[in-house]
């Protein structure tokens, strides 16, 4: 099924509206062991996949921009082998610093994607072919909501994206998504998370 892909605007505002999310959020965690809605990470888990997962888009620009964009990207059980991995490795151990680190390199990446150009392809992913700066820039503001919205529910509060249309359209380059019905519902369950997921001390 074929779908608008959202322009460089709606992804860059939707971006940086995730990114004022994790800056009024991550202050209020006082207990960074607690747990999300992501699996079985803790807040200090999800704080590390964050940064991590930044640097990695990093360098996939860089390498793009090199005229050499990397191919065989991992998905599924594999990806989820790289980000354990690179979780293990990080060496910022305080969730508060990987925050601060997090936010310092997704804002860097959110200006570059926002000069560079949007239809260099940045990257080939196993079993998924190339996709280019700006559909991935599509898939970037549905990862980054997903998991404001992990933090938020950890917290006992709650995320929802303004602009809950442009992260569905971004997604469906990746993921199976309702294209009728609320938006955001649509992202979470395709990001199979529980909607109903309540912290303890909520």
């Amino acid at each position: 099924m074929t779908h608008q892909e959202p322009s460089r605007q709606r992804i860059a505002a939707a971006y940086r509206e995730a990114l004022r999310a994790f800056a009024g959020l991550h202050p209020r965690i006082t207990e960074w062991d607690a747990p999300t809605p992501c699996g079985q990470w803790s807040l200090l888990d999800l704080s590390g996949h964050l940064l991590a997962i930044a640097r990695y888009w990093h360098r996939l620009l860089d390498a793009a921009e090199g005229g050499q964009h990397a191919v065989g990207l991992p998905r599924g059980r594999d990806l989820a082998a790289m980000n354990a991995t690179d979780l293990l490795n990080l060496p910022e151990t305080s969730g508060t610093r990987r925050m601060e680190r997090f936010l310092g390199f997704a804002e860097d990446h959110l200006r570059r994607i926002e000069d560079v150009d949007w239809y260099m392809i940045l990257g080939e992913w196993s079993g998924l072919g190339p996709l280019t700066v700006g559909q991935h820039g599509g898939v970037a503001v549905g990862e980054w909501h997903v998991h404001a919205w992990d933090m938020a529910r950890s917290l006992g509060q709650d995320h929802r994206p303004s602009d809950a249309e442009v992260v569905r359209e971004g997604n469906r380059v990746l993921r199976d998504i309702a294209g009728s019905g609320d938006p955001w519902l649509a992202v979470l369950t395709a990001y199979e998370r529980d909607t109903g997921w309540t912290s303890f001390a909520s």
